[in-house]
């Protein structure tokens, strides 16, 4: 199922028309450091792994709803 955010998180993203504080709650992130230049190959191996682990996390809601067909 599709995790709308734009309807259920409306006060974080969706822009008001005055300014205001708005307490963000913890969330996770994958992240990757260093410094250089992002065209070298270590970049672009940091970028692969970050995105396989990404693409991981994404597809294990399928995952779980797929072992349930028999």
């Amino acid at each position: 199922m599709k995790y709308e955010w734009r309807k259920r998180e409306k006060n974080l993203y969706i822009p008001k028309q005055k300014p205001e504080l708005v307490s963000i709650p913890e969330q996770k992130f994958f992240l990757i450091k260093g410094k250089g230049n992002p065209n070298e190959f270590e970049f672009a191996e940091k970028i692969g792994v970050l995105y396989s682990l990404a693409y991981a996390v994404r597809m294990m809601p399928k995952q779980v709803h797929s072992s349930w067909i028999f």
